[in-house]
């Protein structure tokens, strides 16, 4: 299976790359500054000929399309898209908030995902698995909300949410299959270290979630257990 990661430098992207290498998948593993990525390298290193490295900022929509022609030239198909890539802005309440924190967040969480999609999809089209899994939050459900702040992180992921939605109604006459997912609270950077899982249990489901989708399951929002959260 061929996979693109984005985020793959760090936390759940960088163990997404390590899982899929290691049950022999191939990935195209995407960051914004991959010669700082001392670990993805190192991965690289171990196994050029599995894992490509990619340059890709996905708040940059001439980094994505370049990004799409180093791929192009490496493949005629993709089986999956990981959208992983994110940004958090703390706790942010209610008196903090900036207008420049929120459009960048909506930026890179909201808008990168689906302009990542939309300049792969031809490639997407012509894979096999056909999957776009966007990594999401259970935080932004607005039903399952119940308290404040966060403006910037909960919004920019409710907004990924419908747009996946709309992504799943558009993608399903070729057979692909887009949800959006909840990893968990995970011991990332983004995470803390307080955070209720670790990287590898978090990345562990996800792939489960990820390999058992089926296009009736697509346009939904899971957690990375497998159960279904409420908008």
């Amino acid at each position: 299976m061929r996979y693109l990661v984005t985020g793959a430098n760090r936390g759940i992207g960088l163990e997404l790359t390590r899982q899929l290498l290691a049950r022999g998948d191939r990935v195209f593993a995407a960051c914004r500054q991959p010669e700082t990525a001392t670990a993805l390298q190192e991965l690289a290193a171990e196994d050029g000929t599995r894992l490509k490295v990619v340059q890709l900022d996905v708040s940059d929509p001439a980094s994505i399309a370049a990004s799409y022609e180093v791929v192009a030239q490496q493949t005629d198909s993709l089986d999956v898209l990981i959208n992983n890539a994110g940004v958090g802005a703390g706790n942010e309440s209610l008196g903090t908030v900036t207008l420049e924190t929120l459009l960048y967040t909506y930026k890179v969480n909201a808008a990168g995902p689906i302009l990542v999609a939309q300049q792969y999809l031809d490639l997407l089209k012509a894979g096999e698995g056909k999957k776009i899994v966007n990594i999401s939050t259970g935080i932004s459900s607005i039903g399952d909300r119940d308290r404040g702040g966060m403006y910037s992180y909960t919004g920019s992921k409710a907004a990924l949410n419908m747009h996946n939605k709309n992504l799943s109604l558009d993608v399903a006459p070729f057979g692909i299959t887009a949800i959006v997912l909840d990893p968990g609270w995970v011991k990332t950077d983004m995470g803390g270290p307080n955070a209720w899982i670790t990287p590898e249990e978090s990345v562990s489901g996800i792939l489960k979630v990820a390999d058992g989708l089926t296009i009736e399951k697509s346009g939904k929002f899971f957690h990375y257990t497998g159960s279904e959260i409420p908008w």
